[in-house]
């Protein structure tokens, strides 16, 4: 098994733009988002119960979302600043997938039961398809009920590689809708485990799921809901990133799950 050092898991995440500077979203966007989530936008609040509870209540202030994003990746924190890319800080990527793994061997341990699901499909879902492989060959059932007629707006609930997307004439596409989601789960037994994102990642915490979930740097809702007590495992993360680069962080994740059982 090939091991890794923090800095080596860093330079990796820094070379194919999953962490460090310059990634995908504009500053200016991600400052965006943080004001359509105080104002209850289902797009970036990903549905999650939580959140939605404490806009009710006038708790949630723009310069507390974005205080709490910071926590996670280490941008700035001037509300006001709004050049430039968004930054996640490697070195808070390298311990959330230190903590993800420790829960994923923690699954493997018991035996437990994971669902995958992405709203990223074209960028996520060869890294979710791989992770169930793995964890199925370690003894773990995945949910992989076949949907039928799970449809909301256009957007219908689809199975590729184990991995639950939207998708529109059979097509996976990019969505942060929740309902897909919710409607699956009311119909299967409820997992143990979630490895999901968006959308699908708001409907599993709603369920009180445990839920491994990537933030990029305009996904403010994930930050949030974790901070609120949602039962998520946050790893902040280009998921905008091509899906080759993505994959990059499977070794180092079944790495830091095997030297974990040592």
């Amino acid at each position: 098994m090939v091991r890794y050092t923090r800095e080596e898991v860093e330079n990796i995440l820094v070379k194919h733009k999953l962490a460090g500077a310059g990634l995908a979203h504009s500053r200016e966007n991600n400052i965006d988002h943080i004001y359509k989530l105080v104002k209850g936008d289902p797009g970036v609040t990903l549905g999650i119960e939580l959140i939605h509870q404490a806009i009710d209540k006038g708790k949630l202030k723009p310069q507390d979302v974005l205080d709490t994003i910071a926590s996670w990746t280490g941008c700035p924190t001037n509300i006001e600043h709004l050049s430039g890319q968004g930054y996640i800080a490697p070195s808070s990527t390298y311990k959330a997938l230190l903590s993800a793994s420790t829960v994923i061997r923690r699954a493997i341990e018991m035996r437990s039961t994971f669902i995958f699901a992405t709203g990223h499909p074209a960028n996520m879902l060869s890294l979710y398809s791989k992770l169930a492989d793995y964890v199925s060959r370690r003894g773990c059932r995945i949910i992989d009920f076949i949907p039928e007629n799970i449809s909301y707006e256009g957007l219908k609930l689809s199975l590729h590689d184990r991995v639950y997307v939207a998708s529109v004439n059979g097509n996976p596409v990019h969505t942060h809708d929740y309902h897909l989601m919710e409607e699956l789960l009311s119909k299967v037994d409820i997992p143990d485990i979630a490895i999901a994102d968006h959308g699908f990642a708001g409907a599993a915490v709603n369920h009180g799921i445990e839920t491994i979930c990537v933030m990029d740097t305009n996904d403010p809702g994930v930050a949030v809901a974790e901070k609120l007590g949602a039962p998520m495992i946050v790893v902040p993360f280009n998921d905008s990133a091509p899906s080759a680069d993505v994959d990059a962080v499977f070794p180092i994740i079944i790495s830091m799950v095997e030297a974990s059982e040592q």
